[in-house]
């Protein structure tokens, strides 16, 4: 393999992996290659702003200058087909104001559940990754996945006040997430058929400073298989089934999933993947007097090309989440919009906007307790000084909306947020 399809390749793999680096970021992975027939693709970013409500407190919290740095790298070694890739990114956090600190004075309701060892709204995430993919013969393959992600929310989105308000589903303090797949795909590329089959085991343990969570830490492991039919050269047809049993904390549960869809391949235009999927969540052990859950999720990612320097990208699904305690059980919407446009050679602009729903629901009944939808929108620009450095600079407004059903009040977490600030992107 020459140099530049090496470079392509990894350039590639290192934006499509799960990291921290906006589609609109025009400075490609510089990438170096090793003595051991391997290379490496660095990136960072760095952004420095101001954010009128650090803490996301409904009356509001003082107002802060923050550093955000999110160092990235790729690894990647290939012989023939088979490729090895390893990776990292990080996202470090840090507000220059220290809120619950000694003797500091606070807004009421802002420290409510004590300070976190950080004394600040500052916080870290880790993410490592590995991809590896064997060509056994031109019709079977097997690829093996793992990740550890590391994640922690700012003080203020952690762990409501409230019992039944729906942040503390989705917006636990910390938590550590380790993943493991295995799949083996039996089929030509440009079969009409194929079958993928695949096991995933994982486990997700809860962490705060304030408290012991260890006996909420769960673990799940279950077997899938789809089956793939194609229709002319750039449409699949999809189905499949899985079974997982997630066991550990206080909701143990069987899940069975039934999953149908469409894919279009790469094209100069559109491509894109929609898939729909009934879900059953059967609790059992400790958690057996709760009602079962049942619901239909989906999934989408659109990728839109109405012109050379032009792209717009849209996703979304529906899944059920969980939060700290048994009756923290509910359903996420997530949907995201994304246009990015070249101006010129050297100026472009993203703009973004996402919704995030969540319905929080009655562990006995068919009620919902509480329900709230976190709305944001982005605007950014961005100029390339070099093709491994560009500058910018970025708008974001947060809103977040809720209401108790139990009792009719507004949710005590509602928050307005505002974010100015700006951003240098690049390659080492």
């Amino acid at each position: 393999m020459d140099k530049k399809s090496l470079k392509s390749l990894v350039c590639a793999s290192f934006l499509a992996a799960v990291g921290l680096v906006s589609v609109a970021d025009a400075v490609e992975p510089r990438v170096y290659q090793l003595g051991d027939g391997g290379a490496v693709a660095p990136h960072v970013r760095l952004e420095f702003g101001t954010d009128n409500n650090p803490l996301r407190s409904d009356d509001g919290s003082q107002e802060s200058v923050y550093l955000r740095l999110q160092p990235s790298a790729r690894y990647l070694v290939r012989q023939r087909n088979n490729r090895l890739e390893l990776g990292y990114s990080g996202d470090f956090y840090n507000y220059f104001e220290s809120y619950c600190a000694g003797n500091q004075t606070v807004r009421p309701g802002d420290c409510l559940n004590g300070a976190p060892s950080s004394n600040s709204a500052s916080y870290q995430d880790h993410s490592l990754s590995l991809l590896g993919f064997l060509e056994i013969s031109s019709r079977l393959r097997a690829t093996l996945t793992a990740s550890v992600d590391v994640e922690n929310q700012p003080l203020g989105t952690g762990q409501s006040a409230t019992r039944n308000i729906l942040n503390s589903l989705t917006e636990t303090e910390s938590w550590t997430r380790r993943t493991v797949r295995a799949e083996v795909a039996y089929g030509a590329d440009r079969a009409r058929g194929r079958v993928i089959a695949g096991v995933t085991a994982g486990d997700r343990a809860f962490n705060s400073p304030r408290g012991d969570f260890d006996n909420l830490e769960e673990r799940g492991v279950g077997p899938d298989v789809r089956l793939l039919y194609r229709i002319g050269t750039r449409t699949q047809l999809f189905a499949g089934l899985g079974i997982s049993t997630v066991r550990g904390g206080d909701s143990e549960r069987d899940i069975s999933r039934q999953i149908a869809g469409i894919q279009l391949d790469t094209s100069a235009i559109t491509s894109g993947r929609f898939s729909v999927s009934n879900v059953t969540e059967d609790f059992v052990g400790n958690a057996s007097g709760r009602r079962d859950l049942q619901f239909f999720g989906w999934n989408a990612e659109l990728t839109w090309r109405p012109r050379r320097f032009s792209t717009v990208t849209l996703s979304g699904g529906r899944e059920s989440e969980r939060g700290f305690f048994d009756d923290d059980i509910g359903l996420r919407t997530q949907i995201e919009a994304e246009w990015t446009h070249f101006w010129r050679d050297r100026f472009s602009t993203i703009v973004s906007v996402s919704v995030d729903l969540n319905e929080d629901l009655d562990e006995f009944s068919e009620l919902t307790d509480a329900e709230d939808d976190a709305i944001s929108f982005r605007l950014e620009g961005d100029y390339s000084i070099r093709r491994w450095l560009d500058i910018g600079a970025f708008f974001i407004i947060d809103s977040r909306n809720g209401r108790d059903f139990v009792d009719g009040t507004e949710n005590s977490r509602d928050f307005g947020r505002t974010v100015v600030g700006i951003t240098a992107n690049g390659t080492i």
